[in-house]
């Protein structure tokens, strides 16, 4: 049986945090309607907690572009929370902004992941970094942002998809799937952790030249 350190569960528990609290406040708010600032909020809180795991196994054995990425995130989803909670982001007048203000927070996962290419490579970025699991993780995230801001299917179909398939549950489907995808990528990043073992692993052995 392998042992899982502390900070490995928490890596996980952030997400699962994130994901659990974004559905539980969705919920809420589709059920008492009236209060659409916890559906964005908890949209940040799952974009903040996707960010953690795959950042912390990344740059596992680097901990300076580990820490300032991380920072960055925390900055970056405190601020979409603040700017979720104005009232008038909810109002219909400023739904392509929160589509906006929300592809912009997800896509800003480009900068770690171009880093971590530049400097391990592209093999190393699919097999360890589960690149290839982020972009489609991307793409869900990214067509669920458009469909929710130009309205699709109900602006081609009036009147036709105000119970059911209507942008923003296509929007929801789309989240939940991403997260599903993110699951895996950062899991099979953790077996690879687990299965090599830790940075020393990893370092090149010692040249040691004859001194005669």
């Amino acid at each position: 049986m392998v042992d899982i350190d502390l900070q490995e569960k928490l890596v996980f528990t952030a997400f699962f945090i994130g994901a659990i609290v974004c559905l539980g406040l969705s919920f809420t708010f589709h059920t008492v309607s009236c209060h659409s600032e916890l559906d964005y909020c908890g949209i940040a809180l799952l974009i903040m907690g996707s960010f953690v795991p795959w950042l912390y196994y990344g740059f596992y054995c680097d901990f300076q572009p580990k820490l300032i990425y991380l920072t960055a995130v925390v900055v970056l989803g405190s601020t979409t929370i603040i700017v979720s909670l104005w009232d008038k982001f909810s109002t219909p007048k400023y739904r392509p902004l929160r589509a906006v203000v929300f592809l912009t927070f997800g896509m800003s996962g480009i900068i770690p992941a171009l880093h971590y290419t530049l400097v391990e490579g592209m093999n190393l970025a699919i097999t360890k970094a589960s690149l290839g699991w982020l972009i489609l993780m991307g793409v869900l995230y990214v067509m669920g942002a458009l469909l929710y801001a130009v309205r699709i299917p109900e602006r081609w179909f009036p009147g036709k998809c105000d119970l059911w398939f209507h942008s923003h549950q296509l929007f929801h489907i789309l989240v939940i799937a991403a997260a599903f995808v993110h699951y895996h990528g950062i899991s099979e990043m953790a077996m690879y952790r687990l299965t090599h073992g830790d940075c020393a692993a990893e370092l090149p052995e010692l040249q040691v030249s004859d001194p005669l």
